[in-house]
């Protein structure tokens, strides 16, 4: 079920009874009294809240309609003091607020609003694809992407390689699942990362984290190029680990030319918490789950720079194209829509068009 309250680009809901204009309208462009009355009686009365204060609101979208909102505030206020258990008017501070907003195809009755996330509808700011980790603060700074109307993919790297059963029913696979009651549509790109362990041969630099993190940035911007995405986005908050000191995030950053949108980097962790308690993804991403950050090395460190692990790439992994190859050669791709699983993509690190 897709949690409308929720979804990016929405900024408040209500559950409202629609009256068509014909049975709303007189023919001189007046309110029908006759008909409004009892209706909002009604609706006032089913929502009434003892020792609570209630309001009329009038929203006149129809500016051909000439009856005003102070007529309709008045006439309809003493009607529900009247006819209802309701005493108590505050017209600044209502405990509960009756609506009723006219447009030309009739009029909106309904009680008070639910607020929504605001932010842009999904769809009107382009793609991304965003690294999705088994932690707690990829899947928000996903999120924060699709509220601002992005449509985002995910990558994830794989601690084995996986197939799609195996993954839908992983904690990787159950995020992208929560993500896409909010993101609409979204593909989850999956790819083991054992080709990466297997050219490192495991030769201790203390930069391993950093090198990892510069092949996943490689193999991600790849794939991105290949489903027309025009950014990456990461989780990264600065200072937060040892991977995200500004030294590492830059000189991970600059082995692509492909812009990286990390919307987390100057919160705290219980701000981070907090936002993916309310998208629902906080307790999927506690669970125990073997992902890319399992890679670290003892003691890593906490500086480097793009020319140094450019050298040290050339020393260590000589045919680095090869290696990205073979990393998306072994690619699952998964679809998910609005918080359910949908059909299979097939095995693919082609090109692709997504509809």
């Amino acid at each position: 079920m897709v949690v409308t309250g929720k979804i990016p680009g929405v900024a408040a809901l209500a559950d409202a009874l629609w009256i068509p204009p014909r049975q709303a309208f007189t023919e001189d462009r007046q309110i029908n009294w006759d008909l409004l009355t009892p209706k909002v009686i009604d609706l006032a009365a089913s929502a009434y809240r003892k020792h609570a204060s209630f309001a009329v609101r009038f929203n006149r979208v129809d500016k051909k309609l000439l009856t005003t909102s102070g007529e309709v505030g008045e006439r309809l206020g003493a009607a529900i003091l009247q006819s209802t258990a309701w005493d108590k008017v505050n017209l600044k501070y209502p405990d509960s607020t009756f609506h009723i907003d006219a447009y030309p195809d009739g009029l909106y009755l309904y009680t008070d609003k639910l607020k929504g996330v605001g932010g842009l509808p999904v769809g009107t700011g382009g793609r991304v694809l965003a690294l999705l980790s088994g932690g707690i603060d990829s899947p928000v700074a996903a999120y924060l992407l699709a509220k601002r109307g992005c449509e985002v993919d995910l990558f994830h790297l794989s601690a084995s390689h996986l197939n799609p059963s195996e993954i839908a029913d992983s904690v990787i696979g159950r995020l992208a699942r929560q993500l896409s009651r909010y993101t609409r549509r979204t593909r989850l790109h999956v790819v083991p990362y054992t080709y990466f362990d297997l050219a490192l041969k495991g030769r201790p630099t203390r930069y391993e984290v950093v090198l990892f993190r510069r092949f996943m940035l490689r193999a991600a911007a790849e794939q991105a190029g290949r489903i027309k995405a025009l950014a990456l986005v990461n989780g990264d908050s600065l200072g937060q680990v040892a991977s995200q000191t500004l030294e590492n995030m830059v000189s991970a950053s600059r082995c692509i030319d492909m812009p990286v949108f990390r919307p987390l980097v100057g919160t705290n962790k219980d701000e981070i918490i907090s936002m993916a308690r309310w998208i629902g993804t906080y307790e999927i991403s506690i669970e125990p789950y073997k992902d890319c950050c399992a890679l670290i090395a003892g003691n890593p460190k906490t500086r480097s720079t793009h020319e140094a692990m450019v050298k040290l790439e050339q020393e260590l992994i000589p045919d680095y194209s090869q290696l990205l190859e073979h990393t998306l050669q072994d690619m699952n791709v998964l679809e998910y829509a609005y918080g359910e699983r949908a059909a299979p993509y097939k095995n693919t690190h082609k090109k692709e068009e997504f509809s």
